[in-house]
């Protein structure tokens, strides 16, 4: 890794004859400008060593350096000198301040670019405090287009509720009483919702990880302590409710939104996939049934592609939506608006069950254990890496209980 940090004079000269003063970082041959909000004279600047000057000997002045000290004065009146004092310290600061960075990834033994340079940069506590850290890292997340705005403002939440829990969290200050006491902070807040809690907490462990891939210390907070979870809020369709809303679908005319929207959703119920995987399958590959695509959440952890078998009713789903939309996937409209009309849908046709984009993988799970499927298979079709997690999704109704005691009976009969 390369990394200089250095004070430029950037031309053209203002109205008043000062110009402006900034420190270009070059960060593996990417240049970072840094504003430090500072001008003077274009004469009275020694870049190389990275000072404004007030004086020069004689036989040093350049041609204009008499006008040049002139402009400072009228600039900045009788303290000029001390002005140049004051913005020395500062750019004394700003170039020690970008040395550190360089300094502290080369200890740590990580690479930096652009974007962490400036991240590491604006916010020089986000190595000591976790507060700090997790603040610019959902910023640079949701600057980098990384997560999107539900994302953003939940983990902007849990960051909110952090901030009211303790002022500062120093990551030496991690211990593993923090989740603990956290967790019973929340509950003195009146959070008694496990899925809310469970949320905070895994937004937590997610910027812990993040933090530990740039090598910061810490005790691990959470290696003892097992996030509470409840079951998913989201409710699936019935058997019923699904059929009907595929009728209703294939009464639909082509490219209307009513139509794209269930091509969209009933794909979800017959496959999985979530609402930010669906709005990306145009950049996944298919090939005999199999759809090889990245998927957006969890991304950053593994980066790995994942091969996903489709039913037949959700190839259908899919390829309809490509040959009527002229699209490579679905046709997206707002997210807001596509599970407002679900729900309209949902009034016309008399489902009960609340109808949303999370819906369909809580819709997919529980049919493919109604029909019989094994729960560490669906475990895998739905990307989850505990099975605990795959178990949310599934909803065991007095159907499905009565069949086990069916075929239990039908086995006791037959021995």
């Amino acid at each position: 890794m390369s990394g200089t940090a250095k004070i430029k004079v950037v031309p053209p000269a203002r109205a008043d004859g000062t110009t402006q003063v900034r420190m270009r970082v070059i960060v593996n041959r990417e240049i970072v400008p840094i504003s430090l909000k500072i001008t003077w004279p274009a004469l009275l600047v020694d870049e190389k060593e990275g000072v404004l000057l007030t004086k020069l000997p004689k036989a040093q002045q350049p041609e204009g350096y008499a006008e040049a000290v002139a402009v400072a004065r009228r600039v900045y009146g009788p303290k000029w000198e001390q002005q140049a004092a004051d913005y020395n310290l500062a750019i004394g600061q700003a170039l020690a301040k970008a040395n550190k960075v360089f300094v502290d990834a080369r200890l740590g033994g990580y690479e930096l670019d652009k974007t962490k340079f400036l991240r590491d940069y604006q916010s020089s506590g986000s190595k000591l405090d976790f507060l700090v850290f997790m603040e610019t890292s959902i910023t640079e997340r949701w600057n980098r287009g990384e997560i999107k705005k539900n994302t953003w403002k939940n983990h902007r939440s849990t960051l909110n509720a952090l901030k009211e829990f303790r002022k500062k969290i120093p990551f030496n200050s991690f211990n593993f009483d923090f989740p603990e006491e956290f967790d019973g902070w929340l509950r003195k807040q009146g959070v008694t919702d496990l899925n809310t809690r469970w949320a905070r907490h895994k937004d937590v462990k997610t910027y812990l990880a993040r933090a530990k891939r740039e090598r910061i210390a810490f005790e691990p907070p959470y290696a003892y302590f097992k996030v509470p979870i409840g079951e998913s809020s989201w409710k699936p369709m019935t058997p019923g409710e699904l059929t009907d809303l595929e009728a209703y679908y294939k009464m639909c005319a082509p490219r209307t939104p009513h139509r794209r929207i269930l091509q969209k959703f009933l794909f979800s119920c017959n496959s999985s996939l979530r609402l930010s995987d669906l709005v990306h399958i145009g950049q996944a590959k298919l090939t005999d049934r199999k759809l090889k695509f990245r998927p957006m959440k969890g991304q950053e952890k593994t980066g790995k592609e994942l091969l996903l078998p489709l039913t037949r009713k959700a190839l259908r789903y899919l390829q309809e939506a490509q040959t009527e939309n002229g699209t490579e996937g679905f046709f997206n409209y707002a997210d807001q608006y596509e599970n407002r009309t679900l729900k309209a849908i949902a009034g016309v046709l008399g489902i009960e069950t609340n109808l949303h984009h999370h819906v369909g993988r809580e819709t997919f799970a529980t049919e493919f254990i109604r029909h019989g499927g094994r729960v560490e298979v669906l475990q895998k079709l739905m990307g989850h890496t505990k099975l605990s997690m795959t178990m949310r999704y599934v909803h065991v109704d007095e159907d499905m209980k009565q069949a086990e005691i069916d075929r239990i009976d039908a086995l006791d009969s037959a021995s």
